[in-house]
């Protein structure tokens, strides 16, 4: 789980990250403090998650744990909706990537679309949870991880969600995600 470090100050134990009511800002580095805060808000959503990613990040988003999360929050009412919009997603399904497979076992609730080429240069990555809590990471590259996370910021996952949903709008299914029926 994601807690706030303890005070330097007065040694208070860590307090955990709650979305839509801890508003503090978190600075992340390494993959796997963006994997433990992409968890977290998965784990915390209850209606809607947006994603946007370069490659459908296999060192944040492709786990057990996470794939886990949003299958129960698809499952949890028949309007939630997972929203990924991936630049490229070869490798990912060359690995067999988890959200590729959730999205074609929950093709009502997880949608995956490729970014529309107007769109193709954009280099950031982030990850909105019900409007309120989001990872964002300046740059989307492999190796770069520096990223902010903050659990309750309405207004700035509000600018991500518009610029998501203009970009969802231009986008189209990835044909490299849909399932094969035979």
């Amino acid at each position: 789980m994601l807690h706030a470090p303890a005070s330097p100050v007065t040694g208070d134990m860590p307090v955990q990250y709650k979305l839509g009511e801890t508003r503090d800002e978190v600075t992340i580095e390494t993959a796997e403090e963006n994997r433990e805060a992409a968890l977290e808000l998965a784990r915390q959503a209850n209606y809607h998650i947006n994603i946007f990613t370069q490659d459908l990040d296999s060192a944040v988003y492709d786990n057990h744990e996470f794939e886990q999360h949003l299958a129960h929050l698809a499952r949890k009412h028949p309007n939630t909706m997972i929203r990924i919009l991936v630049r490229d997603s070869t490798n990912a399904v060359k690995t067999g990537h988890r959200l590729i497979r959730l999205a074609q076992n929950m093709s009502s609730s997880v949608f995956i679309k490729k970014i529309a080429a107007d769109y193709q240069d954009e280099q950031s990555s982030f990850m909105v949870a019900d409007g309120l809590g989001l990872l964002h990471r300046v740059s989307g590259d492999q190796y770069r991880y520096a990223a902010t996370v903050n659990f309750m910021s309405p207004l700035q996952a509000k600018k991500l969600n518009e610029s998501f949903d203009e970009m969802w709008e231009q986008s189209e299914v990835d044909p490299q995600v849909r399932r094969l029926y035979m």
